[in-house]
């Protein structure tokens, strides 16, 4: 079962659309329908083609959602403005990767169907999500761990430098490419639903509005007090790395009690001793963990986060597990070697 997230109220769902249905994006591309490959918060997930073109390829996937829902309304603007294919590609030229963990856009409008408005994105499509991968391992070599968190920082720190937060990192947030195979190299961080300006106060101001937003497995400490900060996406990775790894997090059977949750997130992340220790108890663990923890418990909550720093630390993890940045991502086994 995925993790739980904070359940939205007032929200409806869409309802499933018929196989070849064409939707007409606000630039008046048209796109065509495939089938339902999944579902978001609110909606159908389809896998869709540009109209007109011919074959059994269905290349992009399309979310769905009722028109006045906030979550997609959200997610739409932060493409616009940053997940355009030029706007990716300028900053992976400036920063000379290879490649980014960043979907990209390609168009957005809406759409009447029974008398009820929908609106709709347009994104490229991926293959598995890590949540369904590790439910087959429950543990992930740790190898593999660390390349993804390098892949994820690179992602984490293109949103940010955007002045925004994901707010929401976890594996069902996170896509294998297509073709999926032997040759995983690279995965994808999706759903902008909760991406928001990350505060630039000078003063922590907890906003109780907005307390426990997200999914409450993984929030940070600054995220239960409903504070968006860059350092809470760090410490968020953490939990799900922590997860990968092989640890159990302490509070995971009280996750319908987002209190209790917070306050066993305060409880043991008092150090990264503590932290490490409930989590792994006498289990082996890669130093690195320890590393990126101490590293993310250093932060103000409006201290920039130091990703060279951090990409150190995760290559470090690499080195102890003897492989290099960059390998392709395997999956077929669960030890992680201290």
């Amino acid at each position: 079962m995925p993790p739980k997230k904070k359940v939205a109220t007032g929200y409806k769902f869409a309802e499933p659309l018929p196989k070849g249905t064409v939707l007409t994006d606000g630039a008046k591309q048209s796109w065509k329908l495939g089938a339902s490959i999944g579902k978001g918060g609110f909606g159908d997930i389809y896998e869709a083609r540009k109209d007109g073109t011919r074959g059994a390829s269905y290349p992009y996937i399309v979310k769905i959602e009722p028109h006045a829902n906030g979550p997609l309304f959200v997610e739409i603007n932060f493409y616009i403005r940053h997940g355009k294919p030029a706007d990716v590609e300028a900053y992976k030229k400036a920063k000379k990767l290879q490649t980014l963990g960043i979907p990209l856009y390609y168009g957005s409008g809406s759409h009447d169907f029974k008398g009820e408005k929908y609106r709709f994105l347009v994104t490229d499509k991926f293959s598995r999500d890590l949540h369904t991968v590790f439910q087959e391992h429950q543990a992930f070599h740790s190898g593999t761990v660390f390349n993804i968190a390098i892949q994820l920082l690179d992602a984490l720190e293109y949103i940010h430098s955007t002045g925004y937060v994901h707010a929401d990192i976890k594996g069902a947030n996170i896509l294998l490419g297509i073709p999926e195979g032997k040759l995983d190299k690279q995965v994808y961080l999706m759903d902008f639903g909760l991406v928001t300006k990350f505060t630039t106060q000078s003063t922590f101001k907890p906003n109780p509005k907005k307390a426990h937003d997200g999914t409450i497995e993984f929030l940070s400490r600054d995220a239960h007090q409903g504070v968006p900060t860059r350092r809470g996406d760090l410490e968020n990775l953490a939990y799900v790395l922590i997860q990968w790894l092989g640890g159990t997090l302490p509070w995971e059977d009280n996750l319908s009690d987002p209190k209790t949750v917070q306050k066993s997130k305060e409880k043991h992340m008092s150090s990264a001793k503590e932290m490490v220790k409930a989590c792994f108890g006498s289990k082996p663990h890669p130093k690195a963990i320890s590393t990126y923890i101490t590293y993310v418990l250093s932060m103000d909550f409006d201290t920039p986060p130091d990703y060279k720093k951090v990409r150190s630390i995760f290559e470090s993890g690499l080195k102890e597990a003897r492989e290099r940045v960059g390998a392709p991502l395997t999956f077929h086994t669960s030890l992680t070697p201290t």
